[in-house]
């Protein structure tokens, strides 16, 4: 859920107003890349983004990169999402012909993933014979976004495929995607990527593309400073006419450690427990000691039955560094294995995106706290 207080983002808010700005003047700009671990705001850090676009009338699409076993092709994810703001960009600007040689475009990207046309529906236009239908995803979407770029530069907005949990595309997906964007850059088109995922994306981009670096500005997303992990504390208490006394709202953001879903979840279990304001001490320990026992059931518990028996023992092995990072080889000697035979089990947390690999040799939770949840459960 979007916080009462979006604290300590105004840079990344920034960095996005400039690149609208830029598009609205017909001029090309770095696609954005967002990284960082879970529970530091990423997903309602893009949303809030997308909703900017969408304020300015840009043509979108927002998906979530899907990881299950039955996963949707990226093709069809991309095509279902655009087909909305497609029919009410052509609702707004009948008259472009720009925009419906896009739209041409787009029908025959579609019919690649659904021959029904699906896909598609309220787009009664017959496919752009060579345009997007070649079934090669690196081709069509470079076409699709040179012709969705042409079009937003011919009606003075911008294009954009916002993409959470962007980690989880395979790398034949994130080469298509740095493709299109090289070619709309190279060509000054306002089609952009803002992407948001684990601190392992940049590295995957890198491993796709080598020339990935160049299209996209890298911004690390990490825990609020104190002074804004504060502000998203108490301002939405202020706003309706209640205080938090000092030494409660120190408690609950010590416990936080500057993570915004931590913020939002003490935030709230204290919030629920307070009868009047100013809230205490006391109201900030049993929304602790409350928020902990949700944390366990929900967060952590979600990520922890998602590994399989050996997988949990590597984690466990690691949860001994804290929140890491821990080294792969010392990993194996307490488990007392070769570092050969936990490859699969490392590689297994690393595409569930439990686990990711800081540097070299190194390996670290992506989730903060999960070194505390892991000895909490040996406890028991």
């Amino acid at each position: 859920m979007r916080p009462a207080e979006l604290a300590g983002r105004d840079q990344e808010i920034e960095d996005f107003a400039v690149l609208r700005h830029r598009a609205a003047n017909g001029r090309a700009a770095q696609s954005i890349i967002f990284s960082g671990l879970r529970g530091v705001g990423k997903t309602v850090l893009l949303r809030e983004l997308h909703a900017s676009a969408e304020e300015d009338g840009w043509i979108t699409a927002i998906v979530e990169a899907d990881q299950s076993s039955g996963r949707s092709p990226f093709r069809s994810q991309v095509a279902g999402a655009l087909n909305a703001s497609l029919r009410r960009a052509n609702g707004r600007h009948r008259a472009s012909t720009r925009l419906k040689s896009a739209l041409r475009t787009f029908r025959s990207f579609s019919l690649k993933a659904s021959p029904d046309g699906s896909l598609s529906i309220g787009i009664d236009l017959e496919p752009q014979p060579g345009r997007a239908d070649t079934g090669s995803l690196p081709t069509d979407l470079s076409d699709l976004a040179v012709d969705l770029g042409e079009a937003a530069r011919d009606l003075g907005i911008g294009a954009a495929l916002f993409i959470d949990e962007m980690q989880h595309l395979n790398e034949d997906d994130l080469a298509a995607i740095c493709q299109a964007c090289h070619l709309a850059t190279q060509r000054s088109l306002p089609f952009y990527i803002i992407g948001a995922g684990l601190p392992n994306l940049p590295g995957a981009l890198a491993a796709a593309k080598s020339y990935a670096e160049r299209l996209f500005l890298f911004t690390r997303i990490d825990r609020l400073d104190p002074a804004d992990a504060r502000l998203a504390l108490t301002r939405p208490a202020a706003d309706e006419g209640v205080e938090w006394s000092d030494d409660a709202a120190q408690q609950v953001l010590d416990v936080s450690d500057g993570y915004p879903y931590f913020i939002q979840q003490f935030g709230k279990t204290t919030w629920d427990a307070a009868i009047v304001s100013p809230i205490s001490t006391i109201d900030a320990q049993q929304g602790i000691r409350t928020g902990k026992a949700l944390l366990d059931q929900g967060f952590f518990r979600a990520r922890w039955d998602r590994a399989t028996p050996s997988e949990r023992e590597y984690l466990r092995a690691m949860s001994i560094d804290g929140d890491g990072p821990s080294s792969t080889g010392e990993i194996a000697q307490r488990l007392t294995k070769k570092p050969t035979s936990l490859g699969p089990a490392r590689a297994n947390l690393i595409a569930k995106g439990l686990v990711y690999a800081p540097e070299h040799g190194q390996i670290a939770y992506t989730v903060p706290g999960m070194a505390d949840f892991i000895a909490r459960e040996i406890d028991h």
